[in-house]
């Protein structure tokens, strides 16, 4: 009997603490929103924020934008090499080159740039 008497004291004192933070606002102002919620139709200043709109337009626009551009280019270009799988310093690497690049050439030219 003694526990269940600590949780009746631990759930008022929830309660309380409840009570205490669930409307941030005092007695007088809550019952200045409640009035003002029955008897007038316009908003108040207390009440919910707005709600942020994610706009998706931008994303698209840009998408399309770089889709204008880069399909023409896949497009017009020589398929005639194959994607080659070349092995650089131990690591596997996947070499395409549509203008008769050799991957050993440019390979090199990388090595150089970073160096």
């Amino acid at each position: 009997m003694k526990d269940m008497h600590d949780f009746d004291q631990q759930i008022k004192a929830y309660s309380e603490k409840l009570k205490a933070t669930r409307y941030p606002y005092g007695d007088a102002e809550l019952n200045r929103e409640i009035r003002r919620a029955v008897w007038n139709t316009t908003p108040g200043t207390i009440g919910p924020t707005p709600k942020a709109r994610h706009r998706w337009w931008p994303y698209a626009a840009a998408a399309a934008c770089l889709a204008a551009l880069i399909l023409p280019l896949g497009l017009g270009s020589n398929h005639s090499a194959p994607i080659k799988n070349i092995n650089i310093d131990g690591e596997q690497v996947y070499f395409a080159c549509n203008n008769g690049c050799s991957p050993e050439g440019t390979i090199e030219t990388f090595k150089t740039l970073i160096r």
